[in-house]
């Protein structure tokens, strides 16, 4: 497209010479400006007569206009000499008080040799006179900020595109018999689509703009041309020189290329453990093979200390620290510029165990149901320079607590007794070895007897939910269902949901693992996710929903309600993995969120909008997903990849681009592992469900909207790459520019889940059963009262 554009601008260059060297000079007002302009020009005629005619050309309301005053020799002198000085200084400092007087001690000249134009008052030309700082208010008022700006002193230039310049015709000019060229003070353009070419005469460097720009020229001299007649409608073209050309533009490439700053060396390197809480700077190496001087940002995360410089050339550069702690993780992340280029590193070190370590805690921290019997609270406890420690132990609330001096490294308990049903405790544990401490907190949560009654256990209400056994491809273990409603009689829950209780039966009965992914008690709306321990494809499966316990602690256990084969799960609202394994995901851009498929879901604008991990892989995949696109163009938009930068993908599931009738395919870094499947039949603002999996030794698999579509020709020939450093990206290709920007997907993505074994096809058919249409995949049965 840009080699038609460039080929386009030629044509209209050849165009412009051949008119403006056969055109009279005439001009009427531009029907694209808004504003009312004028342009004047002056050129004086220096003769041997004793008398001088001196042409002035105003451009106004009704086109150009000439007016010829006759003044002496000595003043049109005068007048040229001081217009010379005025030139030069608009040239150089356009801006500047000096500039400003002499404009004003030219017009109090022309004023008092009688040579302003009749009709034009001299507060006009004082203002034609000054270049507008910003360009006026145009018809193009959709320019947006530009993404890179460029100028060059002393150059030469070509302008083309579709839009337009201010003078709309531009014709060299000579003074008489002494043949010099006259520039024009100031040129302008601001288009919606241009192509500007820009060399320095004597820098050797230069630059080209593309795309929407405006940009200006100070001291021009050469020739322009705004044109529009069918079939070429709105164009223009200039070309010359100038004393100062400046562009402000989508895209700019710079000539020579610039070389980015590097980032050399750092001490402490990426990764590096056992650092020293004496530390007391960070240091760095950074250097610009083309020489330039350098700014840098250095911060840290947790803050231990930030710094900045300017202008620096090569050379190991620091920042201080001072506080670190013992086995910490710090990240610090270095900025360079050079001032057309940022060079970015983001490294990570980890501070020596100076302190004791506290580990191992059972239960485990978070742990919920357990069991009130527990006798002893358990940790582990270490010292690295094998110092002799202290410790002590409370809880809360109080169900034991212990103290102990002179021990050393091992396992230790603390006895507890009188747990009950539902609570949530806390245990403390300190620890030093004289010189530095530890503290740790861990809670867990007991829960009740199994089975179990709720209505015995303070719970008011109840409710029977039934699966539809035809919704079920076929009998699933520990599978997930979707729970999706807005009942006004949940209103009688607490506000936060913690009551929401769910059991395979009445009376008493085993409770059944849920998370609540969103709950509105002033509605009663509820969206929760329920695993089911075994879901009939023969029969119906019933369940049952209690609520209305004002003394309930949180019933929920996202971590227990998806299988152990899940490896995440995000519902796309904040970035937490369901599982618990931890791969939580970052945002990038800005990105918001909507309603989506199921609640609310991240939205991508396909600009900058992405959410990455970094994580190790499994070694077998299945991915699912719920995608709504926004376009169907000319560009691959990545769903979800999972990959290494530089190696190949383990998954990439992409939306394709319309040459390719716009299918969802699923490829790899095997040959034989790249599926597509439905052509052109989905549209643009609608869901859609598409899930893939892959092994070695057997064939890639894509399933649309819960259906079998297509799989790979031959069996996958090797390992799915399990290196460790991988990076999860949703919304964008992943790696390194530039291999992300140009793959951005635009729309909304939900509900993304990966599994590290092949799912069967039964499994995700259903899985699509319960949440396309949740009321149908079930039933909610009436409130029943407890007794």
């Amino acid at each position: 497209m840009r080699g038609q554009f460039i080929k386009r601008g030629i044509i209209f260059g050849m165009i412009i010479l051949l008119i403006s060297i056969s055109v009279i000079p005439g001009i009427s007002k531009n029907t694209t400006e808004q504003t009312k302009e004028k342009n004047i020009e002056s050129t004086p005629l220096l003769m041997p007569e004793k008398t001088t005619s001196l042409s002035f050309y105003v451009f106004g309301k009704t086109g150009l206009e000439k007016h010829d005053i006759m003044v002496s020799s000595q003043d049109a002198t005068q007048i040229y000499t001081q217009f010379q000085e005025l030139n030069k200084e608009l040239t150089a400092h356009p801006l500047s008080e000096k500039t400003r007087q002499i404009e004003r001690e030219f017009l109090s000249l022309l004023k008092e040799k009688n040579v302003i134009p009749t009709g034009v008052s001299k507060e006009e030309l004082l203002s034609l006179l000054q270049p507008p700082i910003t360009p006026p208010h145009n018809s193009l008022k959709s320019i947006l900020p530009f993404e890179g700006k460029a100028s060059e002193w002393r150059c030469s230039f070509i302008s083309q595109g579709t839009g337009s310049m201010v003078p709309i015709i531009i014709l060299p000019r000579l003074i008489p018999i002494l043949l010099t060229p006259i520039p024009r003070v100031l040129i302008r353009w601001n288009v919606k689509e241009g192509l500007t070419s820009c060399g320095g005469l004597y820098s050797g460097t230069g630059f080209i703009a593309y795309g929407e720009q405006k940009g200006f020229a100070v001291g021009f001299w050469g020739i322009g041309l705004t044109f529009s007649l069918p079939p070429i409608m709105n164009v223009y073209g200039l070309a010359g020189y100038a004393f100062y050309a400046s562009v402000n533009a989508d895209e700019i490439e710079h000539y020579p290329p610039n070389n980015p700053p590097e980032i050399t060396q750092t001490d402490p390197a990426n990764g590096q453990q056992m650092v020293p809480i004496s530390t007391s700077e960070l240091r760095f190496s950074i250097k610009d093979d083309d020489g330039d001087l350098m700014s840098y940002t250095v911060t840290t995360n947790p803050d231990i200390g930030s710094g900045s410089g300017g202008l620096k050339p090569d050379g190991v550069y620091s920042i201080p620290v001072s506080g670190l702690e013992s086995l910490t993780k710090y990240t610090w992340h270095i900025q360079v510029s050079d001032g057309e280029d940022t060079t970015e590193k983001t490294l990570t070190f980890t501070t020596e165990p100076a302190a004791p370590i506290v580990s191992n805690p059972s239960p485990a921290n978070d742990e919920r149901e357990v069991s009130i019997d527990i006798t002893q609270l358990q940790f582990k406890l270490k010292d690295y320079q094998g110092d002799a420690m202290e410790y002590t132990v409370q809880t809360s609330p109080n169900i034991g607590s212990d103290h102990k001096t002179n021990i050393h490294n091992g396992t230790y308990s603390v006895a507890v007794s009188g747990l009950t049903y539902g609570v949530e405790y806390r245990w403390y544990v300190n620890v030093t070895d004289g010189t530095y401490w530890t503290r740790k907190i861990y809670q867990f949560a007991t829960g009740y007897p199994s089975p179990f009654d709720p209505f015995t256990y303070g719970w008011h209400y109840r409710k029977q939910i039934t699966i539809d056994h035809t919704q079920v491809a076929e009998d699933l273990q520990n599978f997930t269902v979707l729970l999706s409603t807005t009942d006004p009689d949940l209103m009688k829950a607490q506000a936060t949901g913690n009551d929401i209780l769910f059991m395979n039966d009445v009376g008493a009965a085993v409770k059944l693992h849920h998370e609540i992914e969103s709950f509105d008690a002033s509605s009663g709306m509820l969206i929760a996710w329920i695993n089911i321990p075994l879901l009939s494809s023969s029969q119906d499966t019933v369940f049952y929903l209690y609520y209305g316990n004002p003394n309930s602690i949180d019933q929920s256990y996202p971590q227990k309600t998806w299988d152990s084969h899940y490896f995440a799960v995000y519902h796309m609202k904040n970035g937490v993995d369901s599982t618990g394994n931890g791969n939580m995901l970052n945002p990038k851009g800005g990105i918001s969120t909507t309603t989506g498929r199921i609640g609310n879901c991240y939205s991508f604008d396909g600009i900058d909008d992405f959410l990455t991990d970094i994580m190790t892989p499994p070694s077998k995949i299945t991915v699912e997903v719920w995608f709504n696109s926004d376009v169907k163009d000319d560009v691959y938009r990545r769903i979800v990849v999972l990959r290494k930068d530089g190696q190949n993908c383990n998954c990439d599931l992409q939306k394709m681009d319309s040459a390719n009738n716009n299918n969802i395919r699923f490829s790899g870094g095997d040959p034989d592992w790249e599926l597509t499947v439905c052509p052109n039949t989905w549209i643009t603002g609608s869901w859609y469900y598409t899930a893939a999996t892959a092994q070695k030794n057997d064939q890639s698999k894509i399933y649309w909207n819960g259906l079998y579509a297509a799989q790979s020709p031959s069996p996958r020939s090797n390992d799915l790459d399990t290196t460790s450093g991988s990076e999860l990206c949703i919304g964008q290709r992943g790696g390194l520019p530039p291999h992300g920007q140009d793959c951005r997907w635009e729309g909304k993505i939900d509900e993304v889940r990966i599994s590290n074994i092949v799912r069967s096809a039964a499994w995700i058919q259903t899985s699509y059963a319960t949440m396309n249409d949740p009321t149908n995949f079930l039933s909610i049965g009436p409130e029943e009262p407890g007794p």
